[in-house]
């Protein structure tokens, strides 16, 4: 790092706001904190503040084998003095000499209007990746610039979702759909499915009431039924594309017999999630789906697959008439594990993390009652229903409605979990 390097004894960047949360066009403001222990003579020192988002996967060939596919947009890029000379000035045998002692120096730079939501995906395997990032990094530069100290520190920027501009999103919607079985020409029937939501634009916090109708008018046995609440990205890089997707929520059932009926009613609590969609970026789009699959098996064991999807908006402005009844909302910022279902309040000790997770607008609610399931007529006891944040775990309903209840409970319990996210 050279003599005049070593006397730099800190460097670090105090942000005006403390919890290192912007919205676009924000102001970014605060001080370089520079402290030396002798004089010292210095090029310059200056602040860079960059965004950009990047996507990666792997591919594979025919002919190479696996190749890793990546894609890169930078959103800005800009550097201004603090003290010295600029980064595109010539030393010209002149450098500026900081004084022994604590130096703060200030700076202020304007986020740009158009920005995408922080946002970050890792796979489970850890091949596909998407990362939206916003830096801001002071750098002081010795004066034979042959070598520099830096510090880095990420922020996050949180883009508006207003619901209220897409009124539609308050009305409830219902979407059917069946197959007909048959076999050999032979008509075995049919099967519907009913999927209804009482309306498709919610902010995180809120409960997204899901009913499913399933009437098996055929002579086949529907084996299983999945329901599912997924987060689908989109990420491109140049001509390639993929999509990939992480479970919010899932639950299954099982059985429904010829003849009979299935009814299934709860509720999905909706943890902190980025906004639907990602404005302004290029390469990473993000939308949210309910999703049903149905599989049903006739003769001779062969099996027929009905799915539905339903798109659902995910906004961080709600709806007017969203929390009308409950006067007790508070806005908070968190973070929600897709591993583990937990749901993290921010906290400002994060920014000091080289990585802080990025976090969403979440309004802290009372968490409504989960409903019963019914899958009656003709179901049976033997239904299998599982309830999780990020998992598939399910849960036997052979011992009766209340171990069921019980189980729920305490599958939901880490939403609830030391994140202090109650409103009591």
């Amino acid at each position: 790092m050279g003599c005049e390097m070593a006397k730099l004894r800190r460097l670090d960047i105090s942000l005006e706001n403390g919890l290192g949360i912007y919205n676009p066009g924000d102001l970014v403001n605060g001080l370089v904190c520079v402290d030396v222990t002798d004089s010292t003579e210095v090029h310059g020192g200056r602040m860079w503040f960059y965004g950009s988002a990047e996507t990666s996967w792997i591919e594979m060939t025919r002919s190479d084998g696996p190749e890793t596919i990546s894609g890169h947009q930078v959103f800005f890029q800009t550097c201004c003095k603090l003290f010295g000379k600029d980064f595109d000035e010539n030393s010209d045998g002149s450098c500026y000499t900081i004084s022994p002692g604590f130096h703060q120096f200030p700076f202020k730079f304007q986020l740009p209007e158009r920005l995408p939501s922080s946002f970050e995906y890792y796979s489970e395997t850890g091949r596909i990746k998407a990362r939206i990032t916003f830096n801001v990094k002071a750098e002081v530069e010795n004066a034979k610039r042959s070598a520099s100290h830096s510090r880095e520190r990420t922020i996050l920027v949180v883009n508006y979702y207003d619901l209220n501009a897409h009124r539609h999103l308050i009305d409830r919607v219902c979407l059917k759909k069946e197959i007909s079985l048959a076999y050999c020409c032979v008509s075995k029937g049919r099967i519907i499915c009913e999927l209804s939501l009482a309306k498709t634009g919610y902010v995180p916090g809120e409960t997204m009431d899901i009913s499913v109708h399933l009437f098996n008018s055929s002579s086949a046995c529907v084996r299983s039924t999945h329901i599912t609440f997924q987060q689908r990205v989109f990420l491109s890089a140049g001509s390639h594309r993929k999509v990939a997707s992480a479970l919010i929520f899932s639950i299954s059932g099982q059985r429904v017999k010829p003849g009979a009926s299935g009814y299934y009613h709860d509720v999905i609590h909706i943890p902190p999630l980025p906004p639907t969609g990602m404005p302004h970026c290029e390469i990473i789009d993000l939308e949210y789906v309910v999703q049903i699959q149905i599989e049903a098996s006739g003769a001779f064991g062969q099996t027929q697959v009905l799915e539905l999807s339903l798109p659902v908006i995910i906004g961080n402005v709600p709806l007017r008439e969203s929390f009308m009844d409950n006067k007790q909302v508070v806005p908070c910022f968190a973070h929600f594990d897709f591993g583990t279902g937990d749901i993290i309040e921010h906290s400002p000790s994060e920014l000091s993390t080289e990585t802080p997770r990025p976090v969403y607008t979440y309004y802290k609610t009372e968490r409504r009652p989960l409903a019963g399931t019914d899958y009656g007529d003709g179901a049976g006891t033997d239904s299998v229903i599982g309830v999780g944040y990020g998992s598939s775990s399910q849960v036997s309903l052979d011992r009766g409605r209340q171990q069921q209840q019980q189980q729920q409970q305490q599958n939901l319990r880490p939403i609830m979990a030391a994140s202090s996210l109650d409103t009591n």
